[in-house]
């Protein structure tokens, strides 16, 4: 568990609550970001809906901030896909709402783990579906890649 909470918005609380909380966070950055802190969560917290906001960020600025390979990063996109509900949804329609919000850029070890990221939360909203997390990550990385062999959009590669 991130944050004092389950991975994904998987808390007790309601979106509406998590809203709430977020928005009587301060703006900011500069808190210490010890490991294990709870200054880490308040601070993912605050990113993760300024980057969902695109609050002082671009669209292409999102996944450069959720695909670094540390904890505090895992923590941000935690947070961040806790603002989708993409229940009810298929697997391609939740990955394409997904990916309005941000174009899916960076190296491949970066991009990989935003879907990661995706394929839980979709997992999560969609308790219901036979598939796991691994399953639904092996059929999203499929979607990508007949998606880039379709359009032919090389810098998917």
């Amino acid at each position: 568990a991130l944050c004092g909470t389950e991975l994904y918005g998987c808390s007790t609380q309601s979106a509406k609550q998590r809203e709430c909380d977020l928005g009587s966070l301060e703006h900011g950055s500069t808190d210490t970001l010890a490991n294990g802190c709870r200054a880490d969560c308040e601070a993912a917290k605050r990113l993760a809906k300024r980057l969902y906001h695109l609050e002082g960020f671009k669209r292409c600025d999102v996944a450069r901030h959720l695909g670094k390979n540390n904890e505090f990063s895992q923590m941000v996109a935690s947070e961040y896909l806790s603002f989708f509900d993409f229940s009810g949804l298929s697997l391609d329609r939740a990955l394409r709402n997904f990916l309005k919000a941000f174009p899916l850029m960076g190296e491949t070890q970066e991009r990989e783990r935003v879907l990661v990221h995706f394929s839980r939360r979709y997992c999560h909203c969609n308790p219901q579906t036979p598939t796991s997390e691994d399953g639904a990550h092996t059929l999203t990385c499929a979607l990508m890649l007949l998606n880039t062999d379709l359009h032919g959009h090389w810098w998917m590669l």
